[in-house]
């Protein structure tokens, strides 16, 4: 059994990805023609989706009983030799006409090698096919970034076989968000880059995207209010966040920690100014399911470190505060608070100096592979706390930009940092004859050292 089914599989993934480009061939073994439409999911285009007559449609009918749906201009002028080429060579509906008896997720399987444009294409072609597809939908991503569509083209997206979509940067407009709003299957949206203002998240929000799970709104402007709307909203399945560069301030992480988002798992609120109350809101609220959050660049100093490290995120893997304004206290927080969980910490560009370093390498931390201490004021001291400290699992540290030493140099390269497969050393003010050094001991531990 085992081998039958390989076979049908390496057989039929072959005839499909090698001949679903000339779709007349494979839409001849379908009886039941489905009205759908097509979107330009293959090149840019602000035409509405393609149309054709019935006399047109009849052109690539063979005597009534096989039926054939014409999905682009280069499909309609390739019409006239497929149909000859079809007439010439009848073993294609021998070699094809299997593909329909065998069972459905064999079916999807093979279906799920095709590049997006040709999956769309072989949704449409009859219902077993878009029974099909839409199976193997469930792990396909439609990527339109960069296309402008019209409202049209956003009316067909809602009856696509993919449960992912990419949307970058296509000007969706108000009306556009709410029709896709009511994409009752979708899973992961992205959105990046669209000017949505809080409109826009409203109308996500009170949409019918009750199975989404990943929302990407990153770089759009919806503001405090957009992310009290998708707060409050019908989204409490998502379980991913992507808020970054919003303009959503205190007041919009206020909301978004004492929402209905208490599924949430990973949070980008980086670029928002969301300051020292957005992190205490953040840290108190109902979102401790958090494994990974990112406030990188929104002027968070040590009170907010303090409210970070005491509050209910205790399942945090990932935390990152790169570009803020904390310092020694805030890190000493952080260090001996509760996140012990936390596997990646990312400080670069903050205030930090050496007694901040000696309270991370002594820290309740205790396991974490990943450390970002760059641009900050940590000298040898620093360096050498760090090195004989309790961060033993550390793979990658980053102390470029600082003021380390050659005693500092010195020490991380004899201390117990016996995990490290690269650290990043550059703009410090180690001496060329310690630079050799550790050059050597990084090309002895296989280390990726960068001076």
């Amino acid at each position: 059994m085992r081998k039958s089914k390989n076979n049908y599989i390496n057989t039929y993934k072959r005839i499909l990805v090698q001949v679903l480009p000339l779709s007349l061939l494979l839409f001849a073994n379908c009886d039941t023609k489905l009205n759908l439409t097509s979107i330009p999911v293959d090149s840019v285009s602000e035409q509405s989706p393609i149309t054709y007559s019935a006399e047109e449609e009849k052109a690539v009918s063979s005597s009534g009983k096989r039926k054939f749906f014409v999905l682009s201009n280069e499909d309609k002028e390739e019409t006239g030799p497929l149909l000859k080429r079809i007439n010439q060579e009848t073993y294609f509906d021998q070699n094809l006409e299997g593909f329909g008896k065998l069972p459905i997720e064999l079916q999807a399987y093979i279906l799920s090698f095709l590049d997006q444009q040709n999956f769309h294409r072989a949704s449409l072609v009859c219902q077993g096919w878009r029974e099909a597809a839409f199976i193997a939908g469930e792990e396909k991503t439609l990527d339109l970034s960069g296309r402008k569509l019209a409202e049209k083209d956003c009316q067909v997206l809602l009856n696509v076989p993919f449960t992912s979509l990419i949307l970058k940067n296509c000007r969706l407009t108000e009306q556009k968000i709410l029709i896709l709003s009511q994409f009752t299957r979708m899973k992961h949206l992205d959105l990046e880059g669209n000017n949505i203002i809080a409109a826009g998240a409203q109308s996500l929000a009170s949409g019918n995207l009750a199975a989404l799970t990943s929302l990407d709104l990153g770089s759009n402007s919806i503001g405090a209010t957009g992310a009290q709307a998708l707060a409050s909203g019908n989204l409490a399945a998502l379980t991913s966040l992507n808020l970054n560069n919003n303009r959503i301030g205190a007041a919009g992480a206020q909301a978004l920690a004492s929402g209905n988002l208490a599924s949430l798992t990973s949070l980008d609120l980086g670029y928002n100014e969301i300051g020292n109350l957005g992190a205490q809101a953040l840290a108190s609220g109902n979102l401790g399911a958090l494994i990974s959050l990112d406030l990188n660049n929104n002027g968070i100093g040590d009170s907010g470190a303090h409210a970070l490290a005491s509050g209910n995120l205790v399942t945090l893997t990932s935390l990152d505060l790169n570009n803020n304004s904390i310092g020694d206290s805030g890190v000493q927080a952080l260090a001996s608070g509760n996140l012990s969980a936390l596997t990646s910490l990312y400080l670069y560009n903050n205030s930090i100096g050496d007694s901040g370093a000696q309270a991370l390498a002594s820290g309740n931390l205790a396991a974490p592979t990943s450390l970002n201490l760059g641009y900050n004021r940590i000298g040898s001291a620093g360096a050498q706390a760090l090195a004989s400290g309790n961060l033993s699992a550390l793979t990658s540290l980053n102390l470029n930009n600082n003021n380390i030493g050659d005693s500092g140099a010195q020490a991380l390269a004899t201390g117990n940092l016996t995990a490290l497969n690269s650290i990043y050393l550059g703009e410090n003010n180690i001496e060329k004859k310690d630079k050799k050094t550790l050059r050597d001991w990084a090309k002895k531990k296989f280390i990726k050292l960068d001076l």
